[in-house]
């Protein structure tokens, strides 16, 4: 090393010549000394299911599978209620393109759905191993999936997007509202009953079955509602950003806030062994204790929390951000 540096020495006053031999002996020493680089523990991260760059978003069961989607078109199967996964991943336009997974759910004849950001569906087989892409007819953003109890597929979005289709995806029928709001959340209840919720408040209900939609009362014109949750027509809880949940006893007309002691945004709600479950930013897991909410201690970081899927009376899945993907059994909270 002392030799390249005096020959470097020597070259200074215009001999660019020898500089640049002086620079070409240097690299020669610097790969020469340099050790064989271990890759091994890189490719063994590859065969591991979860990546610390994984994102969760959703997930959803069937009788036969579970099933939790994220970012890059990441998606993870078990089939032992969560014990173990198997990962694979969608492609997207092109070779180095993946898409945005956003929601999934399943439907009453166990194919699995999945929104895509690009405004696409993926449908599943009855494994939920093969998956085929279909295109939605719409330009707006598409932020929300159901399946209602038909085995209809329903979508909303931006402008008040609200679509449906009763053939698995091959055809769409438009039942926008044409108001200027993020449309974040639909659910049905029953056959004719469904509930959308969203940006300023917005709450918009069905009794037909979706071939109608009619506003009820805002919730508060400053309230975007990221969560929502409904266990009957008449009662339901949404929640949005700073940790703020309002619930519902007579289906949207009037709404009472609930203190949460967070202000953390919340992202899902979910029932588990009777009682009602919120998770959310940092962390963020509530259950409701009378008409307050209090926090959960478990060791889930602090991360986003966004699925909280019920592994029937046993154990309750979350995932989120992080790579986080956790199996949560009774008497871990």
């Amino acid at each position: 090393m002392l030799g390249v540096y005096a020959l470097y020495k020597s070259c200074m006053g215009g001999k660019r010549k020898c500089l640049l031999l002086a620079l070409a002996g240097l690299l020669t020493l610097v790969s020469g000394c340099e050790a064989k680089l271990d890759l091994s523990h890189v490719e063994s991260s590859k065969e591991k299911p979860v990546a610390r760059y994984d994102h969760f978003q959703a997930a959803a069961k069937s009788a036969s599978a579970i099933v939790v989607i994220g970012n890059r078109g990441a998606i993870l199967t078990s089939r032992d209620k969560g014990e173990s996964w198997t990962r694979t991943r969608l492609s997207g336009d092109s070779p180095i393109s993946f898409p945005t997974l956003v929601d999934i759910e399943v439907c009453p004849d166990n194919h699995f759905v999945i929104l895509d950001a690009d405004r696409k569906l993926w449908v599943s087989d009855l494994n939920g191993e093969k998956w085929t892409s279909k295109e939605i007819p719409t330009e707006e953003e598409v932020l929300d999936l159901t399946c209602d109890h038909n085995g209809g597929l329903w979508v909303v979005g931006s402008f008040t997007l609200i679509m449906a289709s009763n053939d698995g995806g091959d055809n769409w029928s438009d039942k926008s509202i044409s108001e200027d709001a993020m449309l974040s959340k639909i659910q049905f209840t029953d056959e004719n009953h469904g509930v959308v919720t969203g940006e300023f408040g917005s709450v918009y209900s069905t009794n037909d079955g979706g071939e109608s939609w009619s506003g009820g009362n805002f919730i508060t014109n400053e309230f975007y509602a990221m969560a929502s949750h409904f266990i009957s027509q008449q009662k339901g809880w949404v929640g949005g950003l700073q940790g703020i949940i309002y619930q519902t006893e007579d289906g949207g007309r009037n709404w009472q806030r609930q203190e949460t002691g967070t202000r953390a945004p919340i992202y899902n709600f979910t029932v588990f062994r009777g009682n009602t479950y919120a998770v959310g930013e940092q962390g963020t897991m509530l259950v409701l204790s009378g008409n307050d909410w209090r926090p959960v201690k478990t060791e889930l970081g602090f991360g986003y929390l966004r699925a909280a899927l019920p592994l029937g009376q046993d154990a309750l899945l979350i995932a989120g951000g992080g790579g986080l993907i956790k199996r949560l059994n009774q008497q871990d909270f």
